[in-house]
């Protein structure tokens, strides 16, 4: 007898539904196939089995498992383009080896990127129109008049559709960020148990006051250092130099935990990438650099990394090449310009929508307040897309220079 079971959003939550295999595998359905067009899954129903299921992707991955992976007990389930299904009799915690989960992980990421941009979009544009409507509304000398006509239902019909959608989307950024988020968990935890690492436990908050109540701990704030990395690796490497180690920064970035402690030299760099997939971390890592902070974003990936070195030593960097360096510090400006520019003509056209208003005397308390925090939003947007353009030419000049 075959049993089919819809899942919408299966692949949005992996470790969900493996583990809702396991429990279709116990109550005596065994998967056979998945139909991702239509998202459904068919089992067949025989005797009740205590199952692990793995679930992969994989564009190389063959019709067999490696030796590692058959060795380990696992068997092939089924495979339905790059997505595959693996299952194995032991439980999770006896398995020391399984199939990796950065095909997953790069997948959602794509598929997150586009439901993104989808909000973005939709988000400036929802703006736009909002200003727009709130400077008419809002007017005391403005009329509006409704019109009644046959053909509102499409106005309905469209604007369902948008909401519909953005909905989705804002959904799907949200799942997937963190499904991608416990994979990189489970990926870490794993890889610790392997290497039998432990993790030094961090003191308490209580203990961080008093650790600053003695003067042993110091907090410093860096606000939009992003803009200018150049100049916050400087002021990291100028607090080590007087003896101020570097402790913890906060989720957002902006606030530096220094401990009081000897002079040393170290090395910063403050990394910024598109797509920082887990192997971008290993690499680093392994080249002896340690993670100091990495950004709560997906589509912006900030990280700080630093490294000791010895007096007399050559101060060691991530990006050797100067070339390299020229081209990532152009690619942050660019990202910046292509995240900030959009939103800069946005209100710079509705400032000009109510500067043409003020001319004619059209003026109100609510739309003098959007017109002054518009130049605010125009000003501190442009400012950040002008940081990034002189820390590029900073370093291009410096490298000229040099040469």
């Amino acid at each position: 007898m075959i049993k089919k079971v819809m899942r919408p959003f299966w692949s949005y939550d992996v470790q969900k539904t493996e583990k809702w295999l396991s429990s279709m595998a116990e109550n005596g359905y065994l998967l056979v196939k998945i139909n991702r067009v239509t998202r459904c899954f068919f089992f067949l129903q025989a005797e009740p089995k205590k199952l692990t299921y793995r679930i992969g992707y994989d564009k190389m991955q063959g019709e067999s498992l490696s030796r590692g992976l058959l060795a380990e007990g696992w068997t092939k389930v089924l495979r339905t383009g790059h997505w595959f299904v693996t299952s194995n009799e032991k439980p999770m915690e006896q398995i020391k080896t399984s199939s990796v989960r950065e095909g997953i992980i790069k997948h959602n990421r794509i598929i997150m990127y586009i439901f993104g941009g989808i909000v973005g979009y939709f988000s400036i544009a929802a703006m736009f129109f909002l200003s727009i409507f709130g400077m008419i509304f809002f007017s005391s000398d403005s009329q509006v008049e409704v019109e009644d006509s046959p053909y509102w239902i499409f106005t309905y019909l469209y604007f369902g559709a948008v909401i519909a959608i953005f909905v989705l989307a804002l959904y799907s950024v949200i799942k997937i960020h963190r499904t991608n988020k416990n994979l990189i968990k489970e990926k870490t935890a794993r890889d610790d148990l392997h290497n039998g690492f432990q993790t030094e436990g961090k003191p308490s908050k209580a203990e961080e006051k008093q650790l600053k109540r003695s003067g042993q701990l110091i907090v410093k704030r860096k606000l939009g250092w992003m803009y200018a990395p150049d100049k916050l690796e400087y002021w990291l490497e100028e607090m080590e130099e007087q003896g101020y180690y570097l402790y913890r920064v906060s989720k957002t970035g902006t606030v530096f935990h220094f401990l009081i402690g000897r002079p040393r030299k170290v090395s910063y760099c403050a990394d910024y990438q598109n797509i920082a997939d887990e192997s971008y971390f290993d690499i680093h890592r392994e080249a002896g650099w340690k993670s100091v902070f990495k950004s709560l974003g997906s589509l912006q990936k900030w990280s700080i990394w630093s490294r000791e070195y010895s007096e007399g030593e050559e101060r060691p960097q991530i990006y050797s090449d100067k070339t390299n360096q020229l081209k990532h510090a152009r690619k942050i400006a660019i990202a910046y310009s292509c995240l900030f520019l959009p939103l800069i003509i946005a209100y710079l056209l509705n400032l000009g929508i109510g500067f043409d208003l003020v001319i004619h005397n059209k003026v109100d308390k609510m739309r003098i307040i959007t017109l002054i925090i518009m130049v605010i939003a125009i000003l501190s947007f442009g400012s950040y897309t002008i940081r990034t353009w002189l820390y590029y030419y900073r370093l291009k000049k410096r490298y000229d220079y040099d040469l």
